[in-house]
């Protein structure tokens, strides 16, 4: 059985055509320019000549470039589709509140020290203020998966470090990524009220689906 031809890119067909006609052409040129004894015939085909040279080994150039895109695609291979998360584990309610208490410390050093607090009249619009109040509504969000700060490796969950866990949500709140992951040497500092706590925590050991249990 014959093999199949293998499929050309229109490009570079075209490109190989023109290649093709700038040659016939540069033969032509040349042909007149050896022939002529006039010296001004001989000067303007020979700029003629450099000019369909030039533009010939343009087109060459850029068939060779096409064709080299073409076969590096060709040779690669596409990723792997992802693999499928592990079972979701059983839930945790105290390594929940635990974890969510030291990436809210680490946090909140972070926003700290990316922003000066002052008090103002209207806290609701000050930068430090707004921060903090979206840090835990982002935790009373997070805490509620079974799976916050846990991360899949192969086919079960494991405890993912906390570093990693900062860095990731101080990326989710805007904030450098440089700061976060040097939180531990920025000073301590405790803003979230004992409101905010308790919404949290609840969050973190009730029931993940938000359902009431009364």
């Amino acid at each position: 059985m014959d093999a199949p031809f293998p499929s050309v890119d229109p490009a570079e067909a075209l490109l190989a055509e023109l290649a093709g006609l700038d040659m016939s052409l540069a033969r032509h040129v040349h042909a007149c320019a050896i022939s002529t004894e006039d010296p001004d015939e001989v000067a303007n085909l020979s700029r003629a000549y450099q000019r369909i040279s030039r533009s010939l080994r343009q087109s060459l150039a850029l068939h060779a470039r096409l064709k080299a895109d073409r076969e590096r695609r060709e040779r690669e291979v596409p990723p792997p589709p992802p693999k499928p998360l592990p079972p979701t584990p059983a839930r945790e309610p105290a390594r929940i509140v635990e974890r969510g208490d030291a990436v809210r410390r680490a946090a909140q050093r972070v926003i700290w020290s990316e922003y000066e607090y002052e008090e103002t009249e209207d806290e609701e619009r000050d930068d430090v203020g707004y921060l903090f109040d979206l840090l835990e509504e982002r935790l009373r969000t997070q805490v509620r998966d079974n799976t916050f700060g846990l991360k899949a490796e192969g086919d079960a969950w494991v405890v993912e470090p906390l570093d990693e866990h900062v860095v990731r949500l101080c990326a989710s709140l805007g904030l450098p990524e440089l700061a976060a992951r040097r939180w531990r040497e920025l000073p301590d500092v405790r803003w979230q009220s004992d409101e905010d706590a308790g919404e949290t925590e609840d969050a973190a050991v009730g029931d993940p689906s938000g359902a009431d249990s009364s």
